[in-house]
């Protein structure tokens, strides 16, 4: 029987002070923050077991963004040690993290050195903010092919940015991004806050916790061989692309789980975050829309524990590979779906990235205000991106030690969106005239791992469950290159 309890959310408390880097001032409210996001799924008390070590503000922004670094890592290592009790009958172990690691750690794509290199960054020449004819400014994303292309034929520019800004020149700025949403592209007009807060998709994402976790449907408890690596021998479907879904595939992978990561050959990859997330993981093609392939998705699902999918709300659910028939296939699954503007409202259905979601909700206004800038001023990472993917795997670690405890097929629901909300009621805090964190700052937390696309520095995986530093057994995989199985027989039932 399906059972949809309703969602448990949090309370977000504000942050005050300054640099210090005690469990008083800013980093007992950090943990205070990291208790109440614990405390959506029934794990109140984490604070008292949760050390934070380093200064309150690495990034520099006008939002608390090492705050929302330091909490969502934090929260994904508070899951990791939930299954790790759950899996040992011990208590609930303790956890450390440093600010200077998180915040490395949600800049990754940007640290990431391939041969002693930076790779190509993911944007696109086309990409970026454009003024219009009524004064404001427009956002294009097109960073995948297709979009750019669709992009350009329907303004009928070359691709060429000065064309474009001529075309978009003369264009009002809601009517250009409601054509371009209609047909399915990626842009948005850049609101302030207030007028974000007056939006219908604001109001429905109002209503909705920053992270939903739902019963499917009934399954006996799972049984797992005692372990001191909390997701060892676990089975994880990644079939997701870019940053959010990537990191969450990613983090599971540090804490010991097989991950399989599924795309298709059709599909366009962006490669440094192809890289830069696939650590930890296998890679293998199937096209959803062959027989075949299909039918190897249903045999992978049906000895799997975890199905992590980032297409559009109800995309999956027209081939077959939506949350209740997953569930259907294999009780007991923990299916994740991350989504832009979440799973009601008007923009539910909508594509979004992380700077798009930024663009839409005023931050990239509010941050050029703070800086005097004329133009939009991003945020100094993927926050949303990289904030949700964390949160993902909180989730997912969750719902996994609620398998053992209590069984059951598990949903997990977040969104860029109202990961954005999260980071914007925590208020302003302006912080922009600190530097960004330099090489020296981040050295260390680099390792270095030898891959087939060379020799790679990046970031460690940061916090550490009883003790234990999360780490990746295996560099990042060239797409297509392993076959569509599990890497190795499931480890036996203590």
């Amino acid at each position: 029987m399906k059972q949809e309890p309703a969602p448990r959310d949090a309370g977000i408390t504000s942050l005050q002070g300054g640099e210090d880097v005690k469990r008083d001032g800013d980093m007992a409210q950090v943990a205070k923050i990291v208790d109440e996001v614990a405390s959506l799924v029934g794990e109140p008390g984490i604070a008292d077991r949760l050390t934070i070590t380093g200064p309150a503000d690495v990034l520099p922004s006008l939002y608390r963004v090492t705050t929302v670094a330091t909490a969502s890592v934090a929260a994904a290592a508070v899951g990791a040690g939930r299954l790790l009790a759950a899996r040992t009958g011990g208590g609930s172990p303790d956890i450390t993290l440093d600010t200077r690691h998180a915040g490395a750690a949600f800049c990754s794509e940007r640290h990431l050195r391939i041969d002693g290199k930076e790779p190509p960054g993911p944007w696109d020449p086309i990409s970026g903010y454009y003024p219009t004819a009524d004064g404001r400014w427009l956002q294009l994303h097109c960073n995948f092919p297709h979009h750019r292309n669709g992009v350009l034929d329907l303004l009928g520019a070359p691709n060429d940015r000065a064309a474009v800004e001529r075309v978009i020149r003369r264009v009002e700025a809601a009517s250009l991004e409601l054509e371009l949403q209609a047909m399915g592209l990626c842009a948005s007009m850049a609101r302030s806050e207030p007028e974000w807060a007056e939006h219908r998709q604001a109001g429905a994402l109002a209503e909705l916790p920053l992270i939903e976790v739902s019963q499917l449907g009934d399954a006996p408890p799972a049984r797992f061989a005692s372990t001191e690596t909390p997701a060892a021998g676990l089975r994880v479907l990644d079939l997701t692309r870019v940053i959010a879904g990537p990191i969450a595939g990613r983090t599971l992978a540090a804490y010991g789980a097989d991950v399989l990561r599924v795309g298709a050959a059709h599909l366009p990859e962006v490669h440094s975050l192809l890289v830069d997330t696939g650590f930890g993981k296998r890679n293998a093609f199937l096209n959803l829309r062959v027989a075949a392939d299909a039918r190897r998705l249903r045999e992978l699902i049906a000895s799997a524990d975890v199905v992590l999918q980032a297409y559009r709300p109800s995309a999956l659910d027209r081939l077959g590979f939506g949350p209740d028939a997953v569930a259907r296939m294999r009780p007991g699954i923990v299916y994740a779906s991350i989504s832009a503007y979440g799973r009601q409202g008007p923009w539910s259905g909508l594509r979004g990235f992380d700077s798009l979601v930024q663009t839409a909700s005023g931050i990239v206004l509010a941050t050029a205000e703070a800086a005097g800038s004329p133009r939009p001023v991003p945020l100094p990472a993927q926050a949303l991106d990289h904030a949700t993917g964390y949160l993902a795997a909180f989730g997912v670690l969750d719902a996994l030690a609620r398998r053992v405890t209590e069984g059951g097929s598990w949903h997990v629901r977040v969104s860029l969106a109202r990961t954005g909300r999260w980071l914007q009621d925590l208020g302003h805090h302006d912080t922009l005239a600190r530097p960004d964190p330099t090489a020296d700052d981040v050295a260390p937390y680099r390792a270095c791992l030898s891959s087939e696309f060379g020799e790679l520095s990046y970031i460690r995986p940061a916090a550490t469950v009883a003790g234990v530093a999360p780490r990746w057994l295996s560099p990042p995989a060239p797409l297509g290159t392993s076959q569509a199985v599990w890497a190795a027989p499931r480890r036996p039932a203590a």
